[in-house]
């Protein structure tokens, strides 16, 4: 009989695609990383994972970004729907920008108000725009 399994990783089952949606979300505000972090793993089915990228071009200093998978874009959808509370709920202005491939998306206060906006998002980094 096999043991119980250990792994801290959740498993991640294939979408219609072959595979995880694979995004990464980066935050204006390095203190609003961790509760970014937090607020997206209450996703049922998203994993997130923290990794530190090194600097661009011209950049100085260490990035941390947000490696965000999910099995399917409903549960992408869901997880862009959480945005607006968090963006709206820091004390200073703060931009999330998600990209999936070549494409990104930025999110502000001000371009959240619109329900229908998020399924807009949603489509255009999953391509269908």
């Amino acid at each position: 009989m096999p043991g119980p399994n250990t792994s801290q990783e959740p498993e991640i089952p294939a979408n219609a695609a072959g595979g995880p949606l694979e995004l990464g979300l980066t935050v204006s505000e390095p203190a609003d990383v961790g509760p970014l972090f937090r607020r997206l793993r209450a996703v049922p089915g998203a994993t997130v994972t923290r990794r530190r990228s090194g600097p661009g071009g011209g950049e100085l200093g260490v990035t941390e970004v947000l490696q965000l998978l999910v099995p399917s874009s409903a549960v992408l959808a869901v997880a862009i729907r959480t945005l607006p509370v968090f963006i709206k709920s820091r004390r200073s202005s703060v931009t999330v920008t998600i990209t999936r491939d070549d494409r990104s998306v930025t999110l502000t206060g001000e371009n959240l108000d619109d329900p229908q906006k998020i399924l807009d998002i949603t489509d255009r980094l999953l391509g269908h725009d």
